[in-house]
């Protein structure tokens, strides 16, 4: 199963079930010019959850290579559908800010989009009857209602202090193409309700009225439909010193050393007067070259590899242990992000192998 959560003290809510995970992203093959090899033992990546915010998810995927872990980090990008505001109608505007720059900052105020996931998958939305609901595509709907959501916004300021337009001001419509929107469950993220999303701000007897139509879409269109605001992964570090030149310097030297090189990497035992590597190294620094250089720098080119640093890898010399880091902007929680961005995964690696000729899919 793709989805193994190894963190038993994460509780139960935050541990969803496993998705299978279809065999074109178990096995591979390798090919030659015209003439391919015996395929490799099949590999089953497991997930290992460490971490879990609101907004924030770090896990480990192992057992697999470098081109599934960047798959998965693109899908996360920009394979998540998501509800964003597209269309923006403005009947008033009396701000210093024009149409078009209050049409784009309302365009990038991330909205729950729970509702826009497939309804097929195993994150799909559900009522509060607990029925899955869909949100259609723009092109497939029949109804205004099944593939968008009206917002609208009137805000005057009577004050003689400056006012802020916020996303607290931003309504959802209690009608949409003559059907209630009660609902609909789509509004925008509040990270804090003390301090929601600036729109604008205005003066006296300033006024802002609009209507704003968010639909359904992908970060592959446009930015706004990404529900990831950061992405990352890193190999995990495997740190070797060469103990024989580190035993050709003095005591003096090593330490010199260490204290030059950036923290996280390295350490100097008082007692033995010997270097150590940190007990959780910091990738950042590990990965830098700082600590090579200076040795370098400072001993000679012959002392370069007085500490060498590499991705952990399996016994073909192949990375295999990725550190993911994934953030959500809030339109989705990171748990679900995740899951449905293997979901999207899986979904087209089934129509690549369907879409194979018969002769081919004994390979799969």
């Amino acid at each position: 199963r793709w989805l193994r959560y190894c963190d038993q003290s994460l509780p139960s809510c935050s541990r969803p079930p496993p998705l299978p995970l279809p065999r074109s992203l178990c096995d591979s093959s390798r090919w030659t010019f015209g003439i391919m090899a015996a395929p490799p033992p099949s590999r089953r990546p497991v997930v290992e959850v460490k971490n879990i915010e609101e907004n924030r998810i770090e896990f480990v995927l192992t057992s697999t290579d470098v081109s599934v872990a960047n798959a998965l980090r693109k899908a996360i990008i920009s394979e998540v559908p998501t509800i964003a505001i597209d269309l923006v109608e403005i009947e008033d505007n009396s701000s210093m800010l024009a149409d078009e720059f209050i049409a784009h900052r309302l365009g990038l105020i991330p909205l729950v989009s729970s509702r826009a996931l497939d309804p097929e998958s195993p994150v799909a939305f559900r009522d509060r009857e607990g029925r899955i609901r869909s949100f259609q595509w723009h092109h497939e709907a029949d109804k205004e209602a099944e593939c968008e959501v009206k917002f609208e916004l009137d805000v005057r300021n009577t004050d003689d202090h400056p006012m802020e337009v916020t996303t607290q001001h931003l309504k959802l419509s209690a009608v949409h193409g003559e059907e209630s929107q009660e609902d609909c469950e789509v509004k925008p993220v509040e990270y804090d309700p003390d301090y929601p999303v600036v729109i604008a701000k205005l003066k006296k007897n300033q006024t802002l009225k609009l209507t704003a139509i968010a639909k359904k879409g992908f970060g592959k269109m446009h930015s706004k439909w990404s529900p990831a605001s950061g992405v990352t992964f890193t190999y995990e570090p495997v740190v070797r010193l060469h103990h024989e030149k580190l035993e050709e310097l003095t005591a003096a030297q090593r330490k010199e050393w260490v204290e030059m090189c950036p923290p996280g990497l390295l350490k100097f035992n008082d007692l033995t007067g010997m270097v150590e590597v940190e007990d959780k190294p910091n990738v950042g620094i590990a990965f830098s070259g700082e600590a090579e250089k200076l040795a370098k720098d400072t001993f000679g080119p012959e002392y370069v590899d007085l500490v060498k640093v590499l991705p952990r890898s399996d016994k073909d010399g192949q990375p295999d242990r990725f550190n993911f880091s994934v953030e959500s902007n809030g339109a989705l929680d990171p748990v679900t992000l995740v899951r449905a961005a293997l979901w999207e995964l899986c979904k087209k690696l089934d129509i690549l192998e369907q879409s194979l000729h018969p002769e081919d899919r004994r390979f799969l």
